[in-house]
């Protein structure tokens, strides 16, 4: 590596070639937010992987931009350690990961590689940007060593609208509001304890929330009373009974995690066996 005249030349055998195959121009912007994410997430990737102790550099500059289709090589300014952390270097490393996060988006895979934030997931959106919006047209990550190519894949533009489409219901997702409140809801008793103490271990099934038996904690003892009363007209066990309560869902990065009963509607509590 070597710097002449402030322009910093980077000799590395290692590049990632970027190539778009479109049908039409691509906008300028499109191109440089795309170029921008692939950075960020390219950066994202080492940090997450490594540790203060290797100080690895998470920087891609680009190498060449050549005329036809977009053809876009970047490289990797990276410290000797990398061979030791990955036998094939970290953009090798990194096209893995697009992959994964792509075809999850895609529907390809249930679960993402990492965990993303909105942050992830809008310059995932903007990657993509180029292909999604030109028919027809498809997005090449190619990684090679010493001009052998080691790591590859490919997304269409049919594929790019999909994970965009996704991204936007994931970060609708993101958006709501982490407590918010449901009223009517159908509520049957998993476990409780005859005690009016918020940290009794009490846990209740919501189905039209989830299928797992919830956390329940009560806006006020009374509710609580009242369901523990039961029903005299319904002949049963107060814990055989189903409960119609307003209910506040408290959710940790969209998975319920506990339910605040604010109110019962005593008067359509019901038996759920008939």
């Amino acid at each position: 590596m070597t710097a002449t005249k402030n322009i910093l030349e980077l000799d590395l055998s290692t590049k990632l070639q970027i190539t778009i195959n479109n049908e039409r121009p691509i906008v300028l912007v499109d191109l440089t937010m795309a170029l921008l994410g692939v950075s960020q997430q390219f950066e994202r990737f080492i940090e997450s992987e490594t540790d203060e102790q290797h100080q690895l550099g998470s920087e891609l500059y680009i190498k060449e931009v050549r005329s036809g289709s977009v053809i876009v090589e970047l490289v990797a300014q990276v410290a000797p350690v990398v061979p030791l952390l990955w036998a094939g270097g970290s953009l090798k490393e990194w096209v893995d990961y697009a992959k994964s996060t792509l075809e999850w988006l895609t529907g390809k895979l249930k679960d993402p590689p990492k965990e993303v934030s909105k942050q992830d997931l809008k310059q995932w959106h903007n990657i993509l940007e180029p292909v999604a919006k030109d028919n027809g047209s498809q997005m090449n990550f190619s990684v090679s060593d010493g001009g052998v190519v080691i790591n590859q894949y490919f997304v269409n533009s049919v594929e790019a609208n999909a994970a965009q489409n996704r991204i936007s219901r994931e970060l609708e997702r993101m958006e709501e509001p982490d407590d918010h409140v449901q009223r009517k809801r159908v509520m049957t008793w998993h476990q409780t304890r005859f005690v009016e103490d918020p940290l009794s271990g009490d846990k209740a099934v919501i189905e039209s929330i989830s299928k797992r038996p919830i956390k329940v904690l009560f806006e006020n003892n009374a509710v609580k009373r009242a369901m523990l009363n039961g029903d005299p007209r319904l002949g049963k066990p107060w814990h055989e009974l189903a409960y119609v309560v307003d209910v506040r869902v408290q959710t940790i990065n969209g998975v319920p995690k506990a339910y605040t009963i604010l109110d019962l509607h005593e008067e359509e509590t019901f038996d759920p066996a008939e």
